[in-house]
C-alpha cells in the first residue's frame, strides 16, 4: 500500500526559496544559482528538497548535466519572481525611512507656529529630503497631544506653560524654544509706560485665547491678586490684538503670536510683564526604544531652526 504525500501549505515557501527558484530559472543550474545567491550549493540542493516535501511535488529535474525546473516549479520562479520584487521595495523603503529619505512626516502643530515654525522645516525639507511629505495639521496642544496618543500622527508642536501641559503616557516633551508673553493693549491704554504690572490692569476687561492661554491668563491674574473680566474670546490672534487696540479690553499675547501677525495694528502696544512671565515650545513624540526615523527627523530639522527670527530663546 503506498504513501499518499499532502502538502502543508502553513510556511510551505520563504523569500529566500523563491530567490532560488528564480535563480534556477535564469541561470539552469544549481551551482550558478548558490553563486549568484552567495550559497552553497548543498544548502540550494537542500533548500529545494525541503519545499518538495513541503509540496508533496517535484520543483526540478535532472536534464543532461544541468537542471530545469518543472511545471510547479516554473509557476513557483514566476510569481516568486514578483513577491521578491515586493518584498525588495519594502525594504527599500523601510531603508530610505531609516535614512530619512523617503516616507511621510505626519505633525500636528498650534497656529502661530503654522506660520512661522513650520513653514521654514518645510522649506529646509525640500532641500535636503525632498523624497519625504510633510502631512501637517493645525490644533492646540489639547487636542494635538490626543492626536498623537491615537495614533495620527508622529509628532506634535506645542506650546507649554510652567509644566501645565498633560501628555499621554509614554510619551516625551523635548523643549525647544522659550518666548515672553506681552500685554497688548491701545496706545491711550499704554500711556507712557515701558512695562506692565498685571495688577494694574485689575479693572480693565480682557480677551483670551484658547483654552489653555486662558487657564494661564486666570493663573497669572490671580497671582497679581484679581480676578480677570473677561468679556471677549477668540483664538485669532490678529482678531484679539485688533480688539486691543480699539481700547475696549487688553490682552496677554505669546512673542510668537506677535510674530506670526508680523504687525500690530495701529494705536495699540505691547508691552513686556513686569515680573516676565514664558511660555515654552517643544516636541511631543511617544517614547519608544527605538526611535522613529520621523521623530528623528523632526528633531533634527527642528535643531536647525533659528528662533531668534521671531524673538524666541533656546529652551534650557
Amino acid at each position: 500500500m503506498s504513501s499518499i504525500r499532502h502538502p502543508d501549505p502553513l510556511g510551505a515557501i520563504d523569500s529566500t526559496e523563491l530567490r532560488i527558484l528564480h535563480a534556477l530559472a535564469t541561470t539552469g543550474s544549481l551551482t550558478a544559482a548558490a553563486a549568484s545567491l552567495n550559497l552553497s550549493q548543498p544548502a540550494v540542493s537542500q533548500r529545494i528538497k525541503r519545499v518538495e516535501t513541503r509540496l508533496a511535488v517535484p520543483l526540478i529535474e535532472r536534464q543532461g548535466r544541468g537542471i530545469r525546473l518543472t511545471t510547479a516549479g516554473n509557476i513557483l520562479a514566476e510569481h516568486g519572481r514578483t513577491v521578491v520584487a515586493e518584498i525588495d521595495a519594502a525594504l527599500a523603503a523601510i531603508e530610505d525611512l531609516r535614512g530619512e529619505r523617503g516616507g511621510t512626516l505626519r505633525m500636528v502643530g498650534f497656529p502661530s507656529c503654522s506660520a512661522t515654525i513650520v513653514p521654514t522645516i518645510m522649506r529646509r525639507m525640500s532641500v535636503e529630503v525632498p523624497e519625504v511629505a510633510l502631512q501637517y495639521r493645525e490644533a492646540e496642544p489639547p487636542a494635538a497631544v490626543g492626536m498623537l496618543r491615537d495614533g495620527e500622527v508622529d509628532c506634535a508642536l506645542i506650546f507649554d506653560y510652567i509644566g501645565a501641559a498633560e501628555l499621554p503616557a509614554g510619551s516625551v516633551f523635548t523643549p525647544l524654544w522659550k518666548e515672553t508673553v506681552s500685554l497688548v493693549v491701545s496706545d491711550d491704554r499704554a500711556g507712557d509706560a515701558s512695562v506692565a504690572h498685571l495688577g494694574d490692569f485689575s479693572a480693565d476687561h480682557w480677551v483670551a485665547g484658547c483654552e489653555k492661554c486662558r487657564g494661564h491668563l486666570l493663573a497669572a491674574a490671580a497671582e497679581s491678586g484679581f480676578e480677570p473680566d473677561i468679556i471677549q474670546e477668540t483664538d485669532n490672534v490678529p482678531a484679539m490684538l485688533a480688539m486691543a487696540a480699539v481700547g475696549g479690553a487688553v490682552a496677554l499675547v505669546p512673542g510668537l503670536a506677535l510674530a506670526a501677525a508680523r504687525t500690530l495694528p495701529e494705536d495699540a502696544t505691547a508691552l513686556p510683564l513686569d515680573p516676565p512671565r514664558y511660555r515654552t515650545i517643544g516636541l511631543v513624540s511617544m517614547d519608544t526604544a527605538n526611535e522613529s526615523p520621523q521623530v528623528r527627523l523632526a528633531k533634527r530639522l527642528l535643531s536647525g531652526v533659528d528662533g531668534s527670527l521671531w524673538g524666541l530663546e533656546a529652551a534650557a
